[in-house]
């Protein structure tokens, strides 16, 4: 059995975008990803990220610290952590569902299609439930987190497991 732990803050809207918004950071690591432009959830954008995050009045952040406590593999840490990301974006789905005027964010890109549409030149199949994750929008999660909650992200290089992973992500509020 691995240990699951959630960590919740809240943060003010313009306190966020001023200590933790660099689209062109964000952007530079998004475009070196093999996945760059493969979702509808990834940047390019048809509309300005900062301009998105200027709806909203407040983020509620959470963050799910998920153990790699018995992965003989990088890939079952890696399943354990896609398994989990599904559970936590349906989760913070439902949440969206129970705070009027509010969007959820994901953690990291949308994997609710195979093959997403945008592959094809299509417009997204599930806009109703396809959401953003912060990085996509130009927030530093890598700072926000150690602020926050005084730990690190950490990744595998491929061939290591990490203590743990982050599933990052919570509710805008307007």
């Amino acid at each position: 059995m691995y240990k699951k732990e959630r960590f919740e803050a809240y943060l003010p809207m313009e306190e966020m975008i001023k200590k933790y918004y660099d689209f062109d950071t964000t952007f530079g690591k998004c475009s070196q990803c093999s996945g760059f432009e493969g979702t509808w959830s990834c940047p390019g954008f048809d509309f300005d990220p900062l301009e998105y995050w200027k709806q909203f009045s407040a983020l509620r952040l959470i963050v799910d610290r998920i153990s790699n406590e018995g992965c003989a593999t990088v890939e079952e840490a890696q399943q354990r952590l896609f398994d989990e990301k599904k559970k936590y974006d349906a989760e913070m789905l439902a949440l969206e569902a129970t705070w009027p005027g509010s969007m959820s964010l994901a953690a990291q890109e949308c994997n609710l299609c195979k093959k997403c549409a945008r592959l094809v030149g299509r417009p997204c199949v599930h806009p109703d439930s396809m959401r953003y994750a912060l990085e996509s929008l130009g927030m530093l999660a890598v700072k926000m987190v150690p602020d926050c909650f005084g730990f690190d992200i950490l990744w595998s290089d491929g061939k290591s497991i990490p203590q743990y992973y982050l599933l990052v992500g919570g509710l805008l509020t307007r």
